[in-house]
């Protein structure tokens, strides 16, 4: 079986440049990365990045530094500002792992790399296992971190859940784990369905009441007929969810609640808008760093 080498990339950046750095990886698809400060200098982070090798050519690692370098302005030459090395398959956890805690989230979460046993004092909250092996979100991201603040003002039990962009699975996760019936992930990375059912596998140890379906979410709804929807959440990018907003609409029960996340506060104002056109009544917007975290709910199917 051929083994899959990764390259990591890290530079260093200015902190309050760390959220347009996320945001610009999400865009790309980039989900393995990291955020550390650097020793005796808070003001400044480094940034490490993992893209696996067979992916990643010459010509796709110039482009992506090219992209960097225009989106912080970089003027010094690449090479003194990317350092690029290769981690071999058999020490790529061990990498990764090294950057992972468990993490705090609202205030009844806790996210829980799945090799480290539970603290005593943490036995109260509500555990997400998240396994890094397929590296994506870990709750870390302010735009996770809100869903999941949001996620507990909810209330779940015995209800009909849909997560467009599911990922890791750590927001269906979450959702079961507050009291949902059924759970229906959609996500159009076969890699992003995998990490799901293992994700929900490792918290339940089974995939009862788990619905994965791969595929882009405005196909997957007309094929299968989704519909009738108590809660659907949304951690994406503000661009994607725009389009999917009439649909959602659609496969939403009346007074169904959305949770849309992964949006900047710059773009929240033209999501609201967006929103209020497609019948769907404002609920709450929250906010964390420059991420913003809306809530909406169906009031009324159209006359």
């Amino acid at each position: 079986m051929k083994t899959k080498d990764w390259y990591k990339l890290t530079f260093k950046i200015e902190s309050d440049s760390e959220e347009i750095i996320i945001w610009k990886l999400n865009e790309l698809g980039i989900f393995s990365f990291s955020f550390e400060y650097i020793t005796k200098n808070e003001n400044k982070k480094e940034v490490n990045v993992w893209l696996p090798i067979d992916v990643w050519g010459e010509s796709s690692r110039s482009s992506f530094e090219n992209i960097i370098s225009k989106l912080l302005n970089i003027n010094a030459p690449k090479k003194q500002f990317f350092d690029w090395s290769i981690i071999k398959e058999e020490d790529w956890l061990t990498s990764w792992k090294q950057y992972w805690a468990p993490e705090l989230v609202g205030n009844h979460f806790l996210i829980l790399p799945c090799w480290i046993n539970l603290n005593e004092k943490f036995k109260d909250k509500k555990i997400i296992k998240i396994d890094p092996g397929a590296a994506f979100g870990t709750g870390s991201h302010p735009s996770t971190y809100l869903c999941l603040e949001k996620m507990e003002k909810i209330v779940f039990s015995d209800k009909k859940v849909l997560d467009i962009g599911s990922g890791s699975g750590i927001l269906s996760v979450a959702a079961r784990l507050l009291g949902a019936k059924e759970v229906y992930a959609v996500d159009n990375d076969y890699l992003a369905i995998n990490s799901t059912k293992s994700n929900f596998q490792l918290n339940f140890g089974n995939l009862k009441n788990l619905n994965t379906y791969l595929g882009s979410f405005n196909d997957v709804i007309l094929k299968n007929q989704l519909k009738q929807f108590d809660v659907v959440l949304c951690n994406i990018l503000a661009e994607v969810i725009k389009e999917m907003i009439p649909n959602i609409y659609k496969c939403l029960s009346i007074n169904g609640e959305v949770i849309f996340s992964g949006i900047l506060n710059s773009q929240k104002d033209e999501i609201i808008k967006t929103l209020i056109q497609n019948d769907l009544k404002l609920m709450d917007v929250s906010t964390r760093k420059d991420w913003a975290c809306i809530s909406a709910r169906k009031t009324s199917d159209p006359s």
